[in-house]
């Protein structure tokens, strides 16, 4: 049984990982958060004094100094989920992905690393006749817009330069255009359309509970332990289960 530390460890997604932790080989010791919970919880990396072998990031953009600091004085692998970094906070974790190994993902469902590669295959058959979007929803307490997932399909399929959020007026050519969705209780849905003249080709993924992205996490996890520090992402970890 490996011990796993959360940071976000009172919100929803650490509700689901404390869940099913011991079902992936795992046990919680406690967590980073700004209110206590049943677990050990703490607020201050320099008081935490519970083990653990692997941390887990379900967090805000706002709590990566403190998972940067821990991670350097403990040195085990990170997996980072959280989303809505801006260029030099996502420097920060390039440079600690130096030191251990990191793995970072918009998304840790398998589902959507299926998604991600059966998207650039159509786009690689349909060629550049077909005008690519991207439309996701999620709950409305959501914070970032579009989704961290958008984003990382989005880069997949064409450079950032070329991507449209909140489309205004008519399309312009060449661009992928990406619209959000936030209302009630949608834990996420993802939809990429390949719309030309005369077809339409719709790849999506609908979450429909929040362990699927626990259980990612715990496979991210077990994949990071036998590598040497990096950057890693969930292509990496679905090469290494195909045997690639």
């Amino acid at each position: 049984m490996k011990n796993a530390f959360i940071f976000g460890i009172n919100g929803k997604m650490g509700a689901a990982l404390t869940a099913c932790a011991a079902d992936h080989g795992y046990c919680v010791t406690g967590g980073f958060d700004v209110e206590s919970g049943a677990l050990p919880t703490f607020d201050d990396v320099r008081k935490i004094n519970v083990p653990f072998d692997v941390i887990l990031d379900f967090s805000r953009p706002a709590t990566l100094t403190p998972l940067i600091t821990l991670a350097d004085s403990v040195r085990v692998p990170v997996v980072i989920a959280t989303t809505g970094y801006n260029a030099s906070e996502l420097k920060s974790i390039e440079l600690l992905a130096r030191r251990v190994p990191v793995l970072l993902s918009g998304n840790l469902s398998l589902g959507i690393a299926a998604v991600k590669a059966a998207a650039q295959a159509a786009k690689a058959v349909l060629g550049d006749a077909f005008d690519i979007e991207i439309v996701e929803k999620h709950h409305n307490q959501k914070a970032d817009s579009p989704s961290g997932t958008a984003i990382m399909l989005a880069d997949a399929l064409a450079p950032s330069e070329a991507h449209t959020v909140g489309r205004e007026g008519k399309r312009n050519k060449g661009e992928l255009g990406i619209t959000s969705v936030r209302g009630g209780g949608v834990i996420g849905e993802h939809e990429i359309g390949f719309y030309g003249e005369n077809e339409i080709v719709t790849i999506s993924h609908s979450a429909r509970s929040r362990s699927l992205f626990a259980a990612g996490a715990f496979k991210a996890a077990d994949f990071l332990f036998s590598r040497p520090p990096a950057l890693y992402t969930m292509d990496d970890v679905v090469s290494a289960l195909l045997g690639k």
